[in-house]
């Protein structure tokens, strides 16, 4: 899985154009997201961005967009960072050339695992054209999270018992 969010944020910035695209995954434990993969991203910026993927009930989500396409299970968009005053990291991101970005939920089986946030240098770039491509993207992402999964619990009940997760006779066999 891991390979799979670098592979699509490499591809998002080197072939698709975009200045900077992290994935973040919801770690239901603590109920924040993790960034598990940036590309375009430097050190300082994802660490303030990583202190701030809070989805606990106390936590001021209004002003943190990654939070609401989570709660919403929605996309969000804000085309110009500069003048937003509701985007926490807006003049951070216009520090590093960022004019515009949206994040993506990654949605599996009807409830939200984590984001896909990308960003680019223009204002004004999300339109109705690039967010049929990034919406693709992001299901794209979201198909291939829900079948690795998947393949993972087929592979382990292939030779441990569901009810027990001790090891079945297949795996008895194979290792005798």
């Amino acid at each position: 899985v891991d390979e799979l969010f670098r592979e699509a944020c490499r591809i998002a910035v080197e072939d698709g154009g975009f200045r900077m695209a992290w994935i973040a995954i919801i770690d239901r434990n603590v109920m924040e997201m993790v960034p598990v993969a940036s590309v375009g991203v430097n050190a300082e910026l994802l660490a303030a961005i990583k202190g701030r993927l809070s989805l606990r009930g106390g936590a001021p989500l209004e002003d943190n967009m990654a939070a609401r396409a989570v709660i919403d299970k929605k996309t969000v968009v804000s085309n110009d960072l500069q003048s937003n005053p509701k985007v926490e990291f807006g003049r951070n991101h216009a520090d590093y050339g960022i004019r515009s970005i949206a994040i993506l939920p990654l949605i599996v089986s009807d409830e939200v695992v984590g984001v896909l946030a990308l960003c680019v240098s223009e204002s004004e770039f999300f339109h109705e054209e690039e967010m049929k491509l990034v919406t693709e993207l992001a299901g794209d992402i979201a198909f291939a999270i829900d079948h690795i999964e998947k393949a993972e619990k087929l592979t382990y009940f292939a030779y441990y018992d569901v009810l027990t997760g001790l090891a079945n006779r297949t795996l008895f066999l194979e290792r005798l």
